[in-house]
């Protein structure tokens, strides 16, 4: 995992989390990382087509909320604390529909995020099931680099900025 940028830093909460095979985070040397991600209606998001570092990329559709436009393809890295988007381009601070490219659903609201009054996380499900409580939490402002992690709605991983 390359290091966060100044002013961010992950903070992981469960220091005995068993990384296997089968575990719903995996961890290669210090990369930690989503093998699956899903959407509320148990659609997959990883496209085997796109990869980021060799892994499968996330695949959403987005679009500045409220434009009448056509939503893009967006390829989120797979590797926590790697901000790397591929695809649809928007302008910082733009709230961002987030979609799945199977069903088209947006991505269910979670959480305020602090980056800005009325800006939301959502939720990019680990199964596909949304009641198991495994999710990444994103920020729907283009450019806020926060995020976290939970499974069995206990709280993983979170990125923190200063």
């Amino acid at each position: 995992m390359s290091e966060a940028p100044k002013g961010r830093h992950l903070e992981s909460y469960f220091e005995n989390y068993t990384f296997t095979d089968t575990s719903l985070v995996r961890r290669d040397g210090d990369t930690i990382w989503i093998p699956e991600a899903y959407c509320s209606e148990g659609h997959s998001l990883m496209r085997d087509d796109v990869r980021i570092e060799g892994r499968r990329a996330i695949h959403l559709l987005a679009r500045k909320a409220g434009s009448e436009g056509p939503l893009g393809d967006l390829f989120l890295s797979p590797a926590l604390d790697d901000p790397r988007k591929l695809g649809v381009r928007l302008e910082d601070g733009a709230t961002t529909e987030l979609h799945c490219p199977t069903c088209q659903s947006s991505l269910r609201q979670l959480t305020p995020c602090t980056c800005r009054v009325g800006a939301y996380v959502r939720a990019i499900y680990l199964t596909p099931d949304p009641n198991e409580l495994g999710a990444v939490g994103v920020c729907e402002t283009w450019g806020c680099p926060r995020f976290f992690v939970t499974e069995g709605g206990e709280l993983l991983y979170e990125l923190l900025v200063d």
